[in-house]
């Protein structure tokens, strides 16, 4: 079964190759899965989101009445606050809330400087307990777009999208949207998010896509866009928790509302037709799995079939069925190509989408007999040859010397009897551990043949002479029977020189395997270094000159008042202390190249003002 195993995990390599599909919907049972479970938290925030999902769901909320009266919070964090009166908003426990719940909110509105993030759960805290009525909508949003110039990142638009939801001033959303949009950013070319993950992409789209509903305003989503933001979320797959599962139902819900909504068009079960099962099944829904709105099943085609060995066309405009009382499941029939095995790309279309899937005809294959001949490697007599009926083995031990060569031959054909060729075909030589296979090509007939020269692969055989088994190996990725067949075993004599042959080699392979010598290196001792008189001796020598320079300074007196004021002598005097500097930090810091680098324009400013200075000196004594 290994190239049936190897079939199966070739296919699911090349799945779908889509244009403007998914690959895949968000898996809403195990998010659902995960509510529940989340509803028995203890904790407020993980309770709230699992009561969000649910509600999204249209499941069924449990009495957790209780738990919100008992929920531990801290009044001076505003989420949790948040969290707290939303599920008890959804839950219908409002009643079961404490009275200081409020104050945490009304703090917040006071605030001379609150932030987006606070004043959006301040303001929905207090909706969820019907407190949350907003009397200068002008004024608020102005405020809104004052914090928003501190901080325009695209999870403050998301908050203030919602507050403008609340508020009633949809159309600033609607002018801002687009702009919200292009903030988005792509992922391998394939998917769109925001900055912030599920969490901002779940607000964003949420906000906008309700907006423009409530506006009745078509979609500001591209189809490129919701798919990539489709794609995105379908590749959630690493959710596990209910904040994060609830968030994902948000935005695949408001998605897979919008319209024309993204769908997804995958292989459902198996992926290969055999003899026994002519037909593939394919599920076409939306992003959580729904049938698609407004698609027909007669929308529902093959456009074409093409066979990958050769790009042969085997169907054309085939119509999927309908499967009865599953509109999300599309049956495909391909009895007409089941007795062609191999694998094929199918062009599928539902109503303006496409998408190509690779799919594989599994076939049988089938060995009668199998010859196996052994005659002279120079073809002086004719090979004796022996026939084996599959699956029988060898009724006798076969003998094959150095000057000999054993040939396996045998046919392969399909279910039908028409010769085949398979992808491997291989025949194994083995003796303990020890083992050799060989790869057997087809003829003119498409029979499969392979030669062993018994001197020629003693090499392969550690020059051991003895007793082999023989067996064959036939499979295909599109095969669903590959064949294993022991054929017996066959005595191969190397000759008189094998046993010295094989013991060297198995001294060689010992020396190989055992313990290598030690190796030792010493590093190269460092060189003694001078006394550190020397040192300073040399130090000394070297700041020599610059002491007498300054030494004669003090002496003759620097006379500063005959110093030309001109811009030539300020730069000139200017680089050749930069020059000075230079060479200090190549003596400290500075490799060779670096310091020729910077050394460069230094000379050239240098020498430019240098000879500006001495024609303005020139002059000057010229007028005197």
């Amino acid at each position: 079964m290994y190239s049936y195993a190897l079939s199966i995990a070739v296919l699911c390599l090349l799945g779908l190759s889509n244009a403007n599909v998914l690959q895949g919907t968000v898996d809403v049972k195990r998010l659902q899965g995960i509510l529940e479970e989340g509803v028995k938290s203890k904790d407020i925030s993980t309770l709230y989101f699992s009561l969000k999902g649910l509600t999204i769901l249209k499941a069924k909320i449990p009495d957790v009445c209780q738990d919100i009266q008992n929920a531990k919070y801290d009044l001076n964090n505003i989420e949790q606050v948040y969290h707290l009166t939303n599920a008890a908003h959804l839950s219908g426990c409002q009643n079961y809330l404490k009275p200081d719940v409020m104050s945490a909110s009304t703090q917040i509105l006071d605030k001379k400087d609150p932030t987006i993030p606070e004043l959006y759960h301040a303001v929905f805290s207090l909706k969820a307990v019907g407190k949350g009525s907003i009397f200068d909508k002008e004024d608020a949003l102005k405020n809104l777009i004052q914090l928003l110039k501190k901080d325009d990142s695209p999870a403050n638009y998301g908050y203030v999208f919602a507050m403008c939801e609340h508020m009633g001033c949809g159309a600033w959303t609607a002018a801002h949207a687009e702009g919200a949009l292009l903030a988005a950013d792509e992922s391998d070319a394939r998917a769109l998010h925001f900055d912030g993950g599920l969490p901002v992409t779940s607000l964003l789209l949420t906000t906008i896509l309700r907006t423009y509903k409530e506006l009745k305003k078509p979609s500001p989503l591209t189809e490129e866009q919701r798919l990539k933001f489709g794609a995105y979320l379908v590749s959630r797959r690493s959710v596990t928790s209910p904040r994060g599962a609830a968030l994902l139902l948000d935005a695949a819900h408001a998605l897979a509302d919008d319209e024309p909504t993204p769908i997804s068009i995958v292989i459902k079960g198996k992926k290969y037709v055999t003899s026994e099962s002519d037909s593939i099944e394919f599920s076409i829904t939306d992003l959580i799995g729904r049938a698609v709105r407004n698609l027909k099943p007669e929308e529902v085609v093959a456009q074409s079939g093409t066979r990958l060995a050769d790009d042969v066309v085997v169907l054309s405009k085939q119509p999927l069925a309908q499967k009865p009382n599953d509109p999300t499941t599309y049956v495909l029939n391909l009895s007409k190509i089941r007795a062609q095995y191999g694998l094929y790309k199918i062009s599928l279309s539902a109503g303006t989408k496409s998408s190509n899937v690779n799919i594989a005809v599994l076939g049988e294959i089938q060995v009668s007999n199998l010859e196996v001949g052994i005659g002279d490697v120079d073809g002086t007599t004719s090979p004796k040859i022996t026939t084996i009926t599959y699956p029988n083995k060898l009724t006798e031990v076969l003998q094959a010397d150095h000057l000999q060569k054993v040939s396996v031959k045998l046919p392969v054909r399909d279910k039908w009897g028409k010769a085949v060729l398979v992808q491997q075909a291989f025949v194994r030589v083995a003796r303990g551990n020890t083992e050799a296979i060989f790869v057997a090509e087809p003829d003119n007939t498409k029979a499969y043949k392979v030669e062993l020269n018994v001197g020629a692969i003693a090499k392969h055989l550690n020059h051991v002479s003895g007793t082999y088994s023989l067996t064959v190996y036939l499979g295909d990725s599109a095969v669903s029977n590959p064949i294993a067949w022991e054929l017996g075993n066959i005595a191969f004599s190397f000759g008189k020189n094998a046993n010295a042959l094989a013991a060297s080699a198995e001294e060689a392979e010992g020396a190989w395997r055992g313990a290598r010598p030690e190796i030792a290196h010493a590093f190269r001792s460092a060189e003694a270094r001078p006394a550190r008189l020397l040192s300073d001796v040399f130090a000394a020598a070297c700041a020599a000159p610059l002491l007498l320079l300054l030494l004669l300074w003090a002496r003759l007196r620097v006379n500063f008042a005959a110093f030309p004021f001109a811009l030539s002598a300020v730069v000139f005097h200017a680089a050749l202390g930069a020059s000075l500097a230079l060479y200090v930090m190549l003596w400290l810091q500075l490799s060779m190249f670096e310091t020729a680098r910077y050394l460069l324009p230094l000379a050239a400013l240098t020498f430019v003002s240098g000879h500006r200075l001495l024609r303005r000196l020139v002059q000057d004594k010229t007028r005197h």
